[in-house]
């Protein structure tokens, strides 16, 4: 099922039409993307499979011609991440929902991957722009928002900034950790090397801590064995995350592999054949390797350091395949700053259709970012004249 709404503003050009189901449209939604576009139904549809997320798919017309595709996932913040004054204030909230029908919850679209980092949640074509397509589009999904129920939308990691931002506010404090890698490193060796002498024997004394652990690529018959085994050790790390927004289901890792191929490898961390730990490695087309999901036994992680070791063994890994950089996510900004990553701003952009919204998730920012800008000042790695 689907809906078309028709913009009745200056601009009556655009036209929307929304899809809950992505097999309906997925051959004209592909038509438009080009090859290995994250965007592409194999993917999404993995997504749909392995995932709590609920899709939500938008086709995008200009003078009737199909000219983009834009893709939502409703996510919902759970109360306790929002902190107490605003469980609080989300009772009050119930308790005029009981008499005026407002919509309680805080429901999200978020256009973009709650997943994976810089994969914008749209493509246009056509000499068609975010801006101007947002700007229309805004007033589009306010008239589905019962049909869809949210309190606000999200568009996450955006490229480039919006040049005009109209009804939507960026969000200025989010950042990713990311490690722009020195060409003239061919060995972890030569990284080392440009270490500061504090660092250099950091490094050293993790990499010993971890010197008696076997790290090898698992093959399909290990994923398969080890498939309940790893989900375990992936939720422990979850289980510590303050803030969650989505799950993943135990099969997530076997099928993304079936997905990516190639351009994912995941490694076991085994202690006498019992696996301790694994990391996802996934590669891009600018030669950028990301640090996916990981998973690890804490009862083992002092010992064999196996946090940082992961770390540095994907820095080993990106460095020996000749990556450009090392995607390394949002969290623990201190270690990841400690192996020489600096904090990359992305481009977020929020709208809620009522104040009383944006004012609750204002509390949650100052929540969420309160120490960030501390954690990593003046804070490198590497000797003085390097420059990475």
């Amino acid at each position: 099922m689907f809906d078309i709404f028709k913009r009745k503003s200056k601009n009556t050009a655009f036209t929307f039409t929304h899809h809950r189901t992505l097999s309906e449209i997925q051959e004209s939604w592909d038509s438009l993307l080009p090859t290995y576009h994250h965007l592409l139904s194999q993917n999404l549809h993995f997504l749909e499979r392995n995932t709590s997320i609920q899709g939500n798919y938008i086709k995008v017309f200009k003078n009737g011609i199909f000219s983009g595709n834009i893709y939502l996932q409703k996510v919902n913040v759970p109360i306790n991440n929002i902190g107490y004054s605003l469980k609080n204030f989300q009772r009050l909230e119930c308790v005029i929902k009981s008499i005026t029908h407002v919509s309680c919850g805080l429901d999200f679209l978020v256009c973009g991957n709650i997943f994976r980092p810089n994969q914008e949640g749209y493509f246009f074509n056509n000499g068609l722009t975010k801006e101007t397509v947002f700007e229309e589009f805004i007033s589009y999904i306010e008239d589905l928002e019962k049909e869809i129920g949210f309190a606000g939308i999200l568009i996450k990691e955006c490229n480039s900034p919006l040049a005009s931002e109209g009804k939507f506010t960026p969000i200025k404090q989010d950042v990713s950790m990311e490690m722009t890698l020195n060409s003239d490193w061919l060995t972890i060796g030569d990284y080392v090397e440009d270490l500061d002498k504090k660092y250099r024997k950091r490094f050293q004394k993790i990499q010993e801590s971890g010197a008696e652990l076997e790290k090898r690529e698992l093959s399909s018959n290990e994923l398969l064995d080890s498939r309940k085994q790893m989900f375990e050790l992936y939720n422990q790390v979850y289980s510590t995350q303050d803030f969650k927004l989505t799950t993943i289901n135990e099969a997530y890792f076997i099928n993304l592999k079936e997905v990516l191929g190639e351009r994912l490898k995941i490694y076991g961390f085994f202690k006498n054949e019992e696996l301790l730990a694994f990391t996802t490695h996934i590669y891009n087309e600018y030669q950028q390797m990301e640090i996916h999901y990981i998973g690890l036994n804490y009862e083992c992680n002092k010992k064999y350091n196996l946090y940082f070791n992961i770390l540095q063994f994907g820095l080993e890994k990106a460095i020996m395949d000749r990556q450009k950089s090392l995607e390394l996510g949002r969290t623990a900004h201190v270690a990841k700053a400690s192996l020489g990553a600096k904090p990359t701003p992305n481009y977020n952009y929020v709208y809620f259709k009522k104040h009383i919204y944006s004012w609750s998730f204002q509390l949650f920012l100052r929540k969420m970012y309160r120490d960030i800008e501390s954690e990593w000042q003046t804070r490198s790695p590497f000797a003085a004249g390097v420059e990475v």
